[in-house]
């Protein structure tokens, strides 16, 4: 699964997980959350993503794909998080950061905080 969005939209989104996963007790460098940011889109790292298709057109927002079409995706994007070692947080990550979606959405009011990988949030 390839999903196309513009460069600079996948720098607002590694900020946006660099943000939340800080939030969650996950501290990890820029140019670690730029290669998550570009795997969830089903890139293998950044230089993948840089030697992508540029004239492939952008591809859809998570709220303009059918109902089968968002469940792939998003089972996808758990898959990259949960071998990232991110199991424990991808749910929420997914959700505050919304990494192939609108980004007008509210983030949820109550997070959910858990461990991940001896990294304690309190």
């Amino acid at each position: 699964m390839i999903i196309y969005m513009s460069e600079k939209r996948i720098k607002g989104m590694t900020r946006r997980l660099q943000k939340v996963l800080r939030e969650l007790g996950v501290d990890l460098k820029y140019t670690r959350c730029l290669n998550l940011a570009v795997r969830l889109l089903g890139f293998d790292d950044h230089q993948d993503f840089l030697a992508r298709d540029l004239d492939a057109p952008f591809s859809a927002l998570d709220d303009q794909l059918s109902d089968d079409d968002f469940v792939a995706r998003d089972d996808h994007q758990m898959g990259v998080l949960t071998a990232a070692g991110l199991g424990p947080v991808a749910r929420e990550l997914l959700d505050r950061c919304n990494p192939t979606g609108s980004w007008s959405r509210t983030p949820l009011d109550e997070p959910v905080w858990d461990t991940v990988a001896g990294n304690d949030p309190l």
